[in-house]
């Protein structure tokens, strides 16, 4: 993937233009993934939205039946490993976050593609070499209870968590690792690692999932959570909960990307389905679902303007294991 650390929010609101027409698929496309008549796609995420995805696949194109199978990303791997040197293939697409996609890349697991939607997705968001594209962004955020602190009481830097009197306030993942190490590729190692070591004093409560600490933050049980999805806090909050949160600039961001497997099944149906997701119809059901797509010109209502985001480096996710380690040392993971 083409990176560029700091990345203009601004680029994803661009006018498509022409961009904006429907993808037509070629008739040997259609024609291929008629005959093989399903596709089966892979990964975690919301099966509610999921299924959103495959209605709308299917409206498309009738004559696919669109398959999910819900494998979290490390189950994913292994089992995309075990049955590639099994020959006994049953996958046709891969979603997954970019850390554990470009490893399937580096592993030989994908199928080079670049089709016509791919142009609509900035070059931050892709594999520069064809093999993945990112379909939407995770937007990670300080989260906050509204009733126990005032929004211009605030903090609003990653350097405002170290003043005491946040001591003791402040809830975190105890599996935070894509923040922990973009702080430190923000800082730079060095003086990043002293950073999280000066915020650890600050007697950081460590939970065991987002959804957990999204809820003791809104029962006021811990005041701030230092890194949620915006989306979800977002969610929670049009629920009703006293709930939001602060864009903290620049905003960290990894994606969701879609890869299709190199021995799919079906890989005319998958390369259809890779292009719906990639699509304006594809991109505006996640939008719709209170997501932010990755194609230019779509974005999520609730999404800041002005804020710059850095984006996730996709080639570190097989060195993740030494930061968990880093991350377990300093915040005294058990």
């Amino acid at each position: 993937m083409a990176l560029n650390r700091y990345f203009p929010l601004a680029v994803l609101a661009l006018c498509l233009c022409s961009a904006a027409a429907s993808f037509a698929a070629s008739a040997d496309l259609i024609e291929g993934a008629k005959k093989e008549g399903a596709m089966d796609w892979f990964g975690g995420g919301s099966a509610e939205i999921d299924e959103l995805i495959n209605r709308g696949f299917m409206k498309k194109y009738p004559f696919v039946q669109a398959r999910k199978t819900r494998v979290q990303s490390q189950r994913l791997l292994v089992r995309f490993e075990t049955e590639s040197r099994a020959g006994k293939h049953t996958a046709d697409i891969v979603r997954t976050t970019d850390w554990y996609i470009d490893i399937f890349k580096k592993k030989g697991l994908l199928l080079q593609y670049d089709p016509p939607e791919r142009k609509n997705i900035p070059d931050e968001m892709k594999d520069r070499d064809g093999f993945y594209t990112s379909l939407y962004l995770a937007v990670h955020a300080l989260a906050y209870n509204t009733r126990l602190t005032p929004k211009n009481e605030l903090p609003r830097s990653y350097d405002d968590l170290l003043d005491p009197k946040w001591k003791g306030k402040l809830g975190l993942e105890d599996a935070a690792y894509v923040w922990f190490v973009n702080v430190l590729k923000m800082k730079g190692e060095k003086p990043g690692i002293e950073y999280m070591r000066r915020l650890a004093r600050q007697d950081v409560s460590l939970r065991a999932s987002t959804t957990l600490l999204t809820n003791l933050v809104a029962a006021g049980e811990i005041p701030f959570a230092i890194d949620l999805y915006a989306d979800d806090v977002e969610r929670v909050k049009k629920a009703g909960a006293p709930l939001d949160w602060v864009a903290f600039d620049p905003m960290i961001v990894h994606t969701i990307a879609g890869g299709i497997n190199k021995n799919a099944p079906h890989p005319n149906a998958a390369k259809l389905f890779m292009d719906f997701l990639l699509s304006e119809d594809g991109q505006r059901i996640y939008q719709s679902q209170n997501m932010q797509p990755t194609r230019r010109g779509i974005t999520a209502t609730w999404l800041p303007k002005n804020v710059k985001i850095h984006v996730n480096d996709p080639d570190i996710g097989d060195k993740v294991g030494d930061y968990q380690k880093l991350f377990a040392e300093v915040f005294g993971k058990k």
